[in-house]
């Protein structure tokens, strides 16, 4: 984990055309406004820019000469620069908040949509953390640089430009003098800039293994209290906590040091303003004003080098976070429709496989399987763990593509519908029911939207699980917890099978449904089980035969084929593998010799 982490913390090219390119679309919406913004920031570099002049006018014209008047106007234009600087600063704020956040909601609205539509392919190859972190910090920093930080660039160039012209015009000699001082700038600055982006990079690093010693105990709290290991975790806890300490003192020195390296140039930049400028005063060549209106226009010069060398940052660090964006928004689908894919119309339920092979990369998984099953049928899918059983629900529902051969649903081609209309038709219920937080209402009627709230009802009364819904402080409207912590593994799957049986699929699937619930709960959830498969085809992944023996047909899956198939009285009449998983399972006293004996032969892979 932590070294992925890491890869995500390499930081990029301070510029990329290509991806500045693809980032600026986003700005498009809100161009008046940054206009509006644009114009505003420069009515503040404006500002700044003639301030000092104003100074010099009112100590060089009016005070020196005892002009009330001309100090009055002098007063009257500064009270209307700094007014308008102001309601500048006031206008730039309010939009840059406005694009800011516009920006920001569209990319993480546009990023959430595509990864909805991505395959699981997708998923397979990524970590959850990662994703999550392309919605937040990855769009911030985007954001960021769209936003402010580009603006503040044009700017800070633009009043950069301003002083160094108004410093020439106003006193050649002093001006080349200071300029003197902007190779030690630039080398403070790259000096400084290169020991700050690692010192920022290992606190990033740093807080993320604080983050995830925390999630990591509070996850596995259960472990931690049963093996007494709090103290040892406290200890380890505090070592990475005292690392992240130091490695964020580390990085606030480097960026003290280099502020007061600045500092320390601008003063001496001060000092050789007073002490030649002092000079050229005493031989008549400077005015007071031009030297006090020069010292401000000092003070002008550092400013925009200071704000440009963070941005430098913001620009590096907003360019790898473009770049993981883009490379997840320019992912496309493995899995699309047709360019001629109709809608799936109301079926029946019947399936073939008709000579079926697929690989996850080069590794095959599933080996010429053909079977076919007809409308109404219940089909259990057992045998060994990594034998191809998901993998064969994930192609019905076409999560993946077959290599080759064909999986047709009422005789049309699976390939040939769209997602939607296929999908929508199937329903799932897996081994670990996920249950939104929410009410026990919203969660059921997760498979139907528009379902009545009796409707609600009726399909808990079918699955078992409307007594124990009622028997809750708030009943249907008992708010359910993150995962559904605050409800047993049997409760949540029987929510779950409600809500699949409110979906009404033509076809559902069970993968492992009950393999987390005990012996009782159980035979509950077989007669739940009877009412989901009433007059719908049905497949059903199990390790526990128990939950098989009433299938209509059950498949041995081996190394990607099926290697036996018949009912449950007809398999245990072979010296098969179901025979052999079954005495493993229901005679103990045969338990090693059988499972020894499947082990030996089955030979199992460890993928699907």
């Amino acid at each position: 984990m932590s070294q992925q982490f890491f890869d995500d913390e390499v930081l990029g090219k301070a510029f990329d055309g290509r991806l500045i390119k693809k980032s600026l679309v986003f700005l498009r919406p809100y161009t008046r406004k940054l206009i509006g913004v644009l114009i505003a920031m420069l009515v503040v570099a404006g500002a700044n820019l003639v301030a000092p002049l104003l100074v010099k006018i009112a100590i060089d014209r009016a005070i020196k000469q005892g002009n009330s008047r001309l100090l009055v106007m002098v007063g009257i234009a500064s009270v209307i620069v700094y007014t308008a600087r102001w309601a500048a600063m006031y206008t730039q704020v309010k939009n840059l908040a406005v694009v800011g956040q516009g920006v920001v909601f569209d990319i993480r609205y546009k990023l959430f949509h595509h990864i909805q539509h991505l395959s699981l392919g997708f998923f397979d190859k990524r970590e959850v953390g990662r994703i999550i972190s392309r919605l937040t910090g990855d769009i911030s920093a985007l954001n960021e640089l769209l936003t402010t930080g580009a603006l503040t660039l044009i700017t800070d160039s633009m009043t950069l430009i301003g002083v160094v012209i108004i410093m020439l015009r106003m006193n050649t000699y002093l001006a080349l003098l200071i300029f003197c001082l902007a190779p030690l700038l630039a080398t403070a600055a790259f000096f400084f800039q290169g020991k700050a982006r690692l010192a920022f990079r290992n606190v990033r690093r740093r807080v993320a293994t604080v983050t995830a010693t925390v999630a990591e105990n509070v996850t596995g709290v259960r472990v931690v209290k049963s093996f007494s290991r709090e103290a040892e975790n406290l200890r380890r806890f505090k070592q990475v906590n005292k690392e992240n300490l130091r490695a964020f003192i580390r990085a606030r020195i480097i960026g003290a040091a280099f502020w007061i390296s600045v500092d320390i140039l601008g003063g001496f930049g001060i000092i050789m303003v007073y002490w030649f400028g002092g000079k050229q005063i005493q031989s008549g060549t400077l005015t007071v004003g031009e030297l006090v209106a020069f010292a401000m226009l000092l003070d002008r010069l550092v400013t925009p080098i200071r704000s440009m060398s963070q941005t430098y940052h913001v620009m590096q660090s907003a360019m790898a976070g473009a770049e993981r964006i883009f490379e997840i928004l320019d992912t496309e689908p493995d899995i699309i429709d047709n360019p001629e894919a109709r809608v799936l119309p109301p079926i029946k339920g019947g399936v073939c496989f008709d000579h079926v092979h697929f690989a996850y990369g080069e590794t095959p998984i599933i080996k010429d399987m053909s079977f076919d099953v007809q409308p109404g049928q219940t089909i259990a899918l057992v045998g060994p763990t990594g034998a191809g059983k998901t993998t064969i629900i994930n192609l019905l529902s076409r999560q993946y593509d077959v290599k080759t051969g064909c999986i047709t649903i009422d005789g049309v081609d699976i390939r040939e519908v769209t997602l939607k209309s296929l999908r929508s038709q199937i329903g799932v219920v897996l081994q670990d029911s996920f249950l939104f937080p929410g009410t026990v209402r919203e969660n059921i009627r997760y498979g139907r939207l528009d379902a009545a709230d009796e409707e609600v009802e009726e399909v808990s009364k079918a699955v078992g699980v409307h007594r124990f819904i009622i028997g809750m402080p708030d009943g249907y409207e008992t708010k359910i917890n993150e995962g559904g912590s605050n409800l047993s593994a049997g409760q949540k799957q029987l929510v779950s099978f409600a809500r699949a049986l409110l979906a009404n699929p033509r076809i559902l699937i069970l993968d492992e449904a009950t393999s987390s619930v005990d012996a009782y709960t159980e035979l509950l959830i077989q007669d739940a089980l009877r009412k989901l498969f009433e007059g719908r085809t049905s497949f059903v992944i199990a390790h526990r035969l128990s939950t098989v023996i009433e299938a209509d047909r059950i498949m041995v899956v081996e190394h990607g084929k099926i290697a036996e198939a018949g009912t449950h009285s007809e398999l245990l009449q072979q010296e098969g593998l179901y025979r052999k998983l079954y005495n493993a399972q229901f005679n103990y006293s045969s338990f090693e010799e059988d499972v020894d004996s499947n082990v030996s032969k089955s030979g199992c892979d460890t993928s699907g």
